[in-house]
């Protein structure tokens, strides 16, 4: 089957993998990253399909914009890749790719009219980009899942040495193959090669769409709406992660759980939207006072709790009273004055080597009890 054939066989595959991008884009609002793989796989298509149409549109259309856009879809497409996993494309990289596509192809074509040396150029338009997706690739595993990523790998991996041994092989052994749409065993291979590509790129890239549908369900599913904060389930699981990773005998650790004192009077008193508001300032200063390497989390109504472990000379009674002054000396405040905010904690020590949360959280609650009785805005570490 000849080159020009080909094309054409591959042309509804592109085209199927624009309907599946413009579905994909439609569903996944929040990302920009498959509107760009839309657009790059539209323009990656119309490229091809003016290739196909050479000899009977000039050339300026059938070499130059055709091979433009087949190469520079892939480009659009690498910054559909940086985009997804939140980054971007640093402009020099895309600057110097545009270049040699927008001004490699009219030099080869009008300047030297050299067939070989203009696919070369294809091939170092398309490897370029798919080699710097990787490392989006990468973040975005790394967020949301492997499968996708890892279809994608492959096929970047196994198109870029399918390319570059195409490319090398023109060069070496048909430097003066006429035209791409030549008859051409190699180029031939090439183009069905093309197809298996075109397609695993489309359902890569759907995959990662999935993938990253999935990872926002699973965070809402672990995330307190209200404060951002991790939920219940989520400080379960990464808690009960921690105490076997780092046994208590090795790394002292205990639980505080807070409740904001007098809670209810806020309610009561200035109402539920600025009771919310109350408690997502808690939750602020409780982020900011909690260091990364330990763990905090709103249990349900007024109560958070904490995973705090000690360092050097300074204790987990020392932090958790770092955390309630930081509550008390940051007061609310609401149009021009100050509501003081004041918790109360319950801290149990974690001394045993295979810890249970419900036995932690029970005598944390008890110390907190006892907290609140003895005047509130106060820490009481349960006994041993």
């Amino acid at each position: 089957m000849d080159s020009k054939t080909l094309i054409l066989a591959l042309v509804p595959v592109i085209l199927a993998g624009v309907l599946i991008h413009a579905v994909n884009a439609s569903i996944q609002k929040t990302s920009d990253g498959p509107r760009w793989w839309l657009a790059g796989t539209a323009a990656h298509g119309i490229g091809l399909g003016l290739i196909s149409l050479r000899g009977f549109v000039p050339d300026v259309v059938g070499v130059v914009i055709g091979d433009i856009l087949a190469a520079g879809g892939f480009l659009i497409l690498l910054e559909g890749v940086a985009r997804f996993a939140g980054q971007r494309v640093p402009h020099w990289q895309l600057g110097a790719l545009a270049g040699l596509v927008v001004f490699g192809f009219p030099v080869f074509t009008w300047a030297v009219d050299i067939a070989a040396l203009r696919f070369a150029i294809f091939g170092i338009g398309v490897i370029v980009p798919c080699l710097l997706m990787l490392p989006y690739l990468t973040v975005i595993g790394h967020r949301d899942g492997l499968p996708g990523v890892r279809l994608l790998r492959y096929t970047i991996f196994l198109f870029v040495i399918a390319i570059a041994v195409l490319s090398s092989s023109i060069l070496l052994f048909d430097p003066d193959l006429p035209s791409v749409l030549a008859p051409s065993q190699m180029m031939a291979l090439g183009i069905l090669f093309l197809m298996v590509v075109e397609t695993n790129l489309v359902f890569g890239f759907v995959l990662l769409s999935a993938g990253r549908s999935a990872s926002v369900l699973k965070q809402a599913a672990l995330t307190d709406h209200l404060t951002g904060l991790p939920n219940r389930r989520a400080f379960e699981a990464v808690v009960n992660e921690s105490f076997l990773s780092s046994p208590a005998a090795v790394a002292p650790a205990a639980i505080a759980v807070f409740d904001v004192d007098h809670f209810k009077q806020v309610n009561d008193t200035y109402g539920h939207d600025v009771g919310d508001a109350v408690l997502q300032h808690v939750a602020d200063i409780l982020k900011s006072a909690i260091r990364e390497t330990d763990h905090v989390a709103r249990l349900g109504g007024e109560e958070f709790v904490a995973l705090i472990h000690s360092h050097s000379s300074v204790t987990v009674q020392d932090l958790a009273e770092r955390v309630r002054e930081a509550v008390q000396d940051h007061p609310f405040r609401l149009d021009g004055r100050e509501i003081p905010v004041t918790i109360s904690a319950g801290l149990v020590e974690v001394t045993d080597a295979h810890p249970t949360l419900t036995a932690l959280f029970k005598r944390a609650d008890e110390a907190l009890y006892r907290a609140k009785d003895a005047g509130r805005n106060r820490i009481i570490t349960a006994a041993a």
